[in-house]
Formats: C-alpha cells, sequence, structure tokens
C-alpha cells in the first residue's frame, strides 16, 4: 500500500514539474515574437560554456563568501541527487539500497560518505544563507520586494528540510545497525543529537523518510513558479547567449507599414529577451554594480528584468490586457538612466542581456511615441544634419590635420591602416591632441594610414543607444559604402564606441574588418619594436588608469592600455583604483548618456573622478574621448584640477618618444 502511495505522489510530482516547464516554454516561444538571430552557431563553444559557466560558476566567486555559500549547495545538491535516486527507487520498490546492485563494499561506503558530507555541506550553506538575508542583510538582498523575500525563505526552507531529513533518516539507520556509521559521522551525530527522544527508530525512518519525500515533491511543485527556477533555464539561457560582443544591439528591419518601432509590447521581445527575464533569480549582483543605481537613479537592471517578466505572465493570463509595458510596468526614468556601460552584464552569473532590451524599448520610445528627453532634439538634429552630435559643419570635420601631413582616403587609399578619427578626435578642442598624439605615434612607427576627412560620419553610437535606429543606420549604411568604396581592410580608432561599432556591429550591415583600439596599436608597436622611448626618459609620476566600459567590459580590452603606459613610460607608478579592470566604474556618458543632463541623483562621473583622486595620482590615463571628457569635469568639481591631469594613453606615450 505505501509503495502505491508513493508511486502515485512521484508520478504526479513528476507529470506536475514536467508539465509546467513545458507550458513555460512554450509560453516563451509563443509570446517573443520579436526577431531574433540565430543562436545555434558554434555548437562545441556553447556546449564547453555550459559547462564551464553553469557547473563551474566563475562569476559566483567576484563575491568570494556568497560565492562559496553557492558553489556549496549547487555541488552538494549535485552530489545528494545520486541519493534521491536510490530514494525514489526505494519508494517504488520497497528495501532497495544500491547495496543490493553493488554490494556493501568500497564503492558502497564511498557513496554513502558522498551522501553524508553533502547533505552536511548544504546544511550548512543554507544555515549561512538564513544568516546573510536576516543578519548580515546585504543591500542588494535587503531592497528585494517582500514577495521575492518570501520565495527565497520558502525554497531555502524546502532545501534545508530536505538535506536534513536525509541526515536524519542515515542517521537512524546507522542506530538500527543498518548503516556503518564509520563513513556518516554527520548522519551519526544528528541522530545523536535526537536520541533523547527517539523510543522507535524503526518508526522515526519511517516518519523521517516520508517526510523526506514529501518535501521533494513539493520542491519539485513549488520550484517551476518560483524566481528559483533558473536552476531549469540558467542552462539553456547560456546556451543561447550572444557570442557576438557584450551589449551589441540587433539591427531592426524597418516594415514601412509596421505601426510601432522598437518595444512598446511585451509580445515585441524576442524569445531569448523573454527566457532573460524568466531566467532572472533577482539576486541583485546587476543593482550592486550598476553606476546609474548606485549614484540614486532609478535604474535597477534586476527590477527590469522582474518587470518584464510580470509583462509576460499579465499577458499571458489577460491576453487582452490594457496594461502598458513602459508606463505600468517599466518606468521611463529607468530607461533613460542607463548607460550601457555593462556591468550588470559583467556581474550576471546567469549570462542575462539587460542593454539589448533596455535599447529595445529605447527605440520604441524614440521612434514610436517620440518621448525621449528634450536635450535629445538638437543631438539629434546635429547627426541628421552633420553627421556629428556635435553643432559643427561637417565640412570642416578634417581641419584638426592640417599641416600634419595626413592624407585622405580620397587622396591615398593605398595604405594599411584607415585611422577612423570619430566625432570627439575631429570637433572636440581637448580631443583633437589626441588625434593628433596618434598620427605621431603612427608616423614614427612608419605605419602607412589615411584619414577619411569629410566623408566620415559618427559611426551611428550615439544614435543606436538612444534608440533613434533610423538615424544609425542611416550614417552606418553611408559609411560602409565610404569604407567599401576604399577597399578598408584595417581600421585603427581612438574611440572605443566607433571601436566597439565597427568591429561588432557594422558586420550585421554587411562590413567586416580588422578593428582596432589606438591602445592595442600601440602595444603592438611597441612589442614589435617600431616606437622606442627617449633615452633616460623616465618618468617621475603616479597614474591611475580609468577603464573604458566600451574598450574593457565590450570587448575585454584592459591590459594593453596599461602595457602601453608601463613599457613606455618608464619609472611611471602605475596605481589601480578600488573598481578597476571587469569591476571598473562607468564615467557617466556611455549610452547616449554624454548629451543628457544628470538631474537625479549623484553624477556618476563626479564619484568615478573622486575615486580615482583617492589614488594619490598626478595623472588619471584615459582611452577614450567620453571618458576624457567626463573625467576633467569630475577632477574640475571636486577642486582637484591643479592638482590632477587628465592624459590620453596616446598623449603619454607620444610624449615619450624619441
Amino acid at each position: 500500500m505505501a509503495s502505491l502511495i508513493f508511486a502515485i505522489l512521484a508520478t504526479a510530482a513528476f507529470l506536475f514539474f514536467g508539465y509546467s516547464v513545458r507550458k513555460r516554454w512554450v509560453g516563451l516561444k509563443k509570446i517573443g515574437q520579436g526577431a531574433e538571430e540565430p543562436r545555434s552557431d558554434d555548437l562545441s563553444l556553447r556546449l564547453i560554456n555550459v559547462m564551464r559557466l553553469g557547473l563551474g560558476q566563475p562569476k559566483m566567486f567576484k563575491d568570494p563568501l556568497a560565492g562559496i555559500m553557492h558553489f556549496c549547495i549547487f555541488w552538494g545538491f549535485v552530489t545528494i541527487s545520486i541519493g534521491t535516486i536510490e530514494t525514489l527507487i526505494s519508494g517504488f520498490l520497497n528495501g532497495f539500497t544500491f547495496a543490493s546492485l553493488f554490494g556493501d563494499g568500497l564503492l558502497f561506503q564511498t557513496f554513502l560518505l558522498s551522501q553524508d558530507l553533502g547533505n552536511f555541506m548544504v546544511f550548512c550553506a543554507i544555515l549561512l544563507a538564513f544568516y546573510r538575508r536576516f543578519v548580515v542583510r546585504p543591500k542588494r538582498l535587503a531592497s528585494l520586494e517582500k514577495a521575492s523575500k518570501i520565495d527565497a525563505v520558502v525554497v531555502l526552507s524546502f532545501i534545508l528540510c530536505l538535506v536534513t531529513t536525509a541526515l536524519l533518516s542515515m542517521g537512524a539507520r546507522v542506530q538500527m545497525g543498518e548503516l556503518p556509521g564509520s563513513v556518516l559521522p554527520m548522519s551519526t551525530m544528528f541522530s545523536g543529537a535526537a536520541a533523547g527522544v527517539v523510543t522507535d527508530w524503526h518508526r522515526f525512518d519511517t516518519v523521517v523518510w516520508w517526510g523526506h519525500a514529501l518535501v521533494l515533491f513539493g520542491f519539485m511543485v513549488f520550484l517551476p513558479y518560483s524566481k528559483h527556477q533558473h536552476l531549469i533555464w540558467v542552462w539553456p539561457n547560456i546556451f543561447f547567449k550572444s557570442y557576438r560582443g557584450r551589449g551589441r544591439i540587433r539591427p531592426m528591419e524597418f516594415d514601412e507599414e509596421a505601426e510601432s518601432f522598437g518595444v512598446g509590447k511585451v509580445e515585441e521581445f524576442s524569445w531569448k529577451q523573454l527566457l532573460d527575464a524568466q531566467t532572472c533569480v533577482e539576486c541583485g549582483r546587476c543593482q550592486e554594480q550598476c553606476p546609474a543605481n548606485l549614484t540614486g537613479k532609478p535604474l535597477d537592471p534586476r527590477k527590469i528584468m522582474h518587470d518584464m517578466k510580470l509583462a509576460m505572465y499579465d499577458k499571458e493570463q489577460n491576453p487582452d490586457t490594457d496594461k502598458k509595458l513602459i508606463g505600468d510596468f517599466v518606468k521611463v526614468d529607468e530607461l533613460w538612466s542607463c548607460t550601457s556601460c555593462g556591468a550588470c552584464m559583467e556581474a550576471c552569473p546567469l549570462e542575462i542581456e539587460h542593454i539589448p532590451a533596455i535599447v529595445d524599448m529605447r527605440r520604441y520610445l524614440s521612434m514610436t511615441e517620440g518621448e525621449f528627453p528634450e536635450e535629445l532634439q538638437n543631438t539629434f538634429r546635429n547627426l541628421e544634419n552633420n553627421f556629428t552630435p556635435w553643432a559643427f559643419s561637417s565640412e570642416t570635420r578634417a581641419d584638426w590635420a592640417k599641416d600634419l601631413n595626413v592624407t585622405t582616403m580620397a587622396e591615398k587609399s593605398d595604405v594599411e591602416y584607415l585611422f577612423w578619427v570619430g566625432c570627439a578626435g575631429s570637433f572636440d578642442e581637448r580631443y583633437k591632441k589626441v588625434s593628433k598624439s596618434i598620427v605621431n605615434v603612427l608616423q614614427k612607427a612608419g605605419i602607412s594610414f589615411s584619414i577619411l576627412g569629410t566623408e566620415e560620419k559618427c559611426n551611428g553610437d550615439t544614435a543606436r543607444r538612444l534608440g533613434n535606429e533610423y538615424l544609425a543606420n542611416m550614417m552606418i549604411e553611408e559609411n560602409i559604402d565610404t569604407m567599401k568604396k576604399y577597399q578598408v581592410k584595417k581600421v585603427v580608432t581612438g574611440c572605443p564606441h566607433c571601436f566597439n561599432t565597427i568591429k561588432n556591429e557594422y558586420p550585421d550591415f554587411g562590413f567586416k574588418a580588422d578593428v582596432i583600439h589606438h591602445s592595442e596599436l600601440i602595444t603592438d608597436l611597441i612589442k614589435e619594436g617600431k616606437i622606442k622611448e627617449k633615452d633616460g626618459s623616465a618618468v617621475d609620476s603616479k597614474m591611475t588608469y580609468h577603464d573604458s566600459c566600451y574598450l574593457g567590459r565590450h570587448n575585454d580590452v584592459y591590459e594593453e592600455p596599461r602595457d602601453a603606459i608601463s613599457k613606455v613610460a618608464k619609472g611611471v607608478d602605475l596605481v589601480e583604483m578600488e573598481r578597476s579592470k571587469e569591476k571598473g566604474f562607468c564615467c557617466g556618458a556611455g549610452g547616449g548618456r554624454m548629451w543628457l543632463e544628470e538631474t537625479i541623483g549623484t553624477r556618476v562621473n563626479e564619484d568615478r573622478a573622486q575615486e580615482a583622486i583617492d589614488t594619490g595620482a598626478d595623472v588619471v590615463a584615459t582611452a577614450c574621448p567620453f571618458c576624457m571628457t567626463m573625467m576633467n569635469d569630475g577632477v574640475k568639481a571636486k577642486g582637484k584640477s591643479d592638482q590632477v591631469v587628465v592624459k590620453d594613453i596616446a598623449e603619454i606615450v607620444s610624449g615619450q618618444l624619441s
């Protein structure tokens, strides 16, 4: 009779679990109708990363204590799942143990020891998890909504009950002489603690065993409806992650009959974007790194995913719902606060892609609703009329290069590199000096190059990140036509935003070239001995380097800028800020924020400038025009402009060359 009851409960739990998972997957594919590029290429790479990122969990260890705790829970759970298989079989076949298959020798005893230690490891990790949530209370957990907090407590309680009942059941069998206590020290300890109140170990074992089974079935039924369903969805989410550059913006197809552009309804997201929302466990690691959130802006990347998921559920339950994705779920100010720095995506252990979803909703606001910050009217007008965010005539784009013996592609196209100057390098008075320094380095290294001059237009990054895809497409396509005309094969640029867009996004429009940032090329030239420092040119200076988000997190270029400084500026004391490399703090200008006022919270660039000042450095090195502007303004705002100077890497290197 007991076996029959167990069989009914187990079958019902497994069928309900399978039904729930399938229903959610079908819902994702059905609701998510937005266009999405294929995500099944590079199968071997995808499978390797599922194992590396899913099983190894390297991102979890960026918070060491939480990483160790999660690692113990995960791997402990994997280990005790073998014991769960034994439990399930014994429910159908009364009295079954693995000893009946393999004997009670070394193999079985190793299995018992693994179950004992695995259950105890999870037990300790769960207690630590409760301690962190209710005593330590880190901000990212304390700021969760009440429902999410309750959800987490329920899941942790399920797991705690599972491992506790497992330890007590094995301990009871030790007390009855059915299992060897020598390989079950933790279970023996648990049963020993209960020895004072237990009078019948056989009955106690039966009660605990059934309790274990019922908790297991309850957990299976609850899990697909919990935010901890990431245990299910993390595997396909990692498998289908993008390998085209972090934060890469997918292109749009413009249908003249379309009533709207971008994503204004939840069903206009792609299935992968909805899978991202479904996968999010709301751990808050993204919030903890988000520069907008840390400076008092309304953006919380975790909440964006949460609201997308709520909108999806609302659409499923009420197909004719009047609720608006942007307004009733996601707030407008949240979307415009994003700097697209990629800190959220770098921090996320589940490989969720926040930036593309935010930009898709910005597209709707900009192109369909015309609802964007007032100051962007001038930015869009300048881009449309002058092909630059600045109000300068495109006819003066090459004036900075007068008297530098720099050729244009129209004059000389048979060169190794196209030097893509960018808008800042052409028009911004401060960054023109950087463009000249890059030219000096290239000329002294004997590198053949030309510029496009007046034929160059804005790369499209600003318009794309601000949601004006139509304007971005116009400039991208014209730039590509120009580069194809000159058969450009290699591009070097001093702007990480130009670098990222031409390298990672222009291929979507039919153009691919070898694109390199000036810091990378300078490092290569040093290694090849093509540029050398002056004799006795040691620098008596303390420097710190500010990582550009679009160079670092978006393209993994971290060491080259540092190498360029240390190998040419001999004797320099290069110190790191508290937040550097993959954890570097944004300057606040990305995602089109360069052209927007900061009216909420504190200024991102001032926070970052203070961090640079705190290192005691007298030079802040940058490798991006936006970063240079923001760091300069930040240093001035802190009243330290007479003590701290901001220089581009190209300027530092150029000044040291013989």
